[in-house]
């Protein structure tokens, strides 16, 4: 008898642990299941944010474009010349759009009159369609001029970069800003003790004298 309780007491025990360990582990795996299925939601509503890029401090420099408009001597030899011509059409332009415009009122005056014949009236507009021409292209000329101010502004930028392309082998500088003082100007604040502009004023002075006496 007391061994069979003893056999009862065994199995029953071994069921109870059985039971517990089933409990124990489910439990376990309620509360993993749960935690990854929390991690997956924060994990899904917050976006991947790579780690920044190490970058070491800028190295920056700035080149007043005001003062090098003023003082770059390329600039200052091809704007006399393009204010020349462009005085020198203008001057051209007035004078004989005024004489033409006197010349053809009396024409009409004397046409109106019947004091010319019609060859001559045939001659005269044959001869103010040829002075009109000639006025229209001196027109043309001056708005050319655009052009001409436009390729001289891309060659001043392309000797300003290729220089400074040159200049920053020894400065490795790792931005060169243009600044001005106009209102459309990028850079509000520039302190001067960054300002590059009379070295390489300098430097474009020295190249563009030196192909001068070329």
């Amino acid at each position: 008898m007391n061994k069979n309780i003893s056999v009862f007491l065994n199995v029953v025990l071994l069921i109870s642990v059985a039971i517990l360990y089933y409990l124990h582990f489910s439990s376990i795996n309620k509360t993993a299941d749960a935690t990854s299925k929390t991690n997956d939601s924060i994990t899904a509503s917050k976006p991947i944010v790579r780690l920044p890029k190490d970058i070491r401090a800028s190295k920056i420099v700035y080149v007043n474009l005001d003062e090098l408009s003023n003082k770059y001597e390329y600039l200052k030899d091809v704007s006399k010349s393009v204010q020349a011509e462009q005085h020198q059409y203008e001057t051209q332009y007035q004078t004989a759009g005024q004489k033409l415009q006197t010349d053809y009122q009396a024409f009409q005056e004397k046409a109106d009159k019947g004091l010319l014949s019609e060859n001559q009236i045939k001659t005269e507009q044959e001869a103010f369609a040829k002075r009109k021409e000639d006025l229209d292209q001196i027109q043309r000329k001056s708005a050319a001029l655009e052009d001409k101010v436009q390729a001289i502004t891309e060659e001043a930028r392309k000797n300003l970069t290729d220089y400074i392309k040159e200049y920053n082998k020894a400065g490795h500088y790792n931005y060169v800003l243009g600044y001005s003082e106009g209102p459309l100007s990028p850079v509000l604040l520039a302190n001067d003790s960054f300002d590059i502009t009379n070295e390489i004023l300098d430097g474009l002075n020295a190249q563009y004298n030196a192909k001068k006496k070329k």
